[in-house]
């Protein structure tokens, strides 16, 4: 279990990006260090996924250093309301991208259809399209069966979690663009 607390957090956080100048690092540190607070309940309100903070973060850190770049006298108050405005636009934006993911073609209609099916019918379906999948999404499936999250299934895999989500819903994506063409037999890359 990992250990609690902001200089954990802090451990885990890709910041990785640099300005080259230790004074617009420092900057840039403290205005991220001031906005995670707020790219956590952005994560929460808009996405009900606490883990999606990191990657709001890691996106609007990107962001932030590129306009560091090129105004290296900003302020630590208007960068943190750049990072602030940036990881909002991108929560709402990936909220707006989910809602229509889920509207059509979504493993969540797929469970409305075999809703009122018998439960050995639901198990042969589910077996079916597991064997559909990569052995890398199995291991996945299998991970986030037992409860695992994505975060301890990218250490596990010794990858970014983003990355595994990421490559897992491509390939779900594939899975149900090929059941959903008639005539063919469904076939994952």
């Amino acid at each position: 279990m990992p250990p609690n607390g902001r200089s954990w957090q802090v451990l885990t956080w890709s910041w990785a990006c640099t300005t080259g100048h230790p004074a617009s690092d420092q900057v840039l540190e403290a205005a991220a260090n001031a906005a995670w607070p707020y790219a956590q309940l952005c994560a929460w309100t808009y996405l009900n996924d606490e883990d999606t903070a990191h990657e709001l973060m890691d996106y609007a850190i990107q962001n932030a250093t590129e306009y560091i770049g090129r105004h290296p006298n900003a302020t630590p108050a208007k960068l943190g309301g750049r990072i602030k405005s940036r990881i909002r636009r991108q929560a709402q934006w990936l909220a707006n991208r989910r809602r229509r993911e889920h509207s059509g073609g979504s493993a969540a209609d797929l469970e409305t259809i075999y809703a009122s099916e018998p439960d050995i019918e639901q198990r042969i379906y589910a077996s079916e399209l597991f064997a559909n999948l990569s052995p890398f999404a199995q291991a996945i499936v299998n991970r986030r069966w037992h409860g695992y999250s994505w975060r301890e299934i990218g250490r596990d895999l010794d990858m970014d979690y983003s990355e595994v989500r990421k490559a897992y819903f491509r390939e779900l994506g594939l899975l149900l663009q090929n059941l959903s063409r008639p005539g063919d037999s469904p076939k994952c890359a």
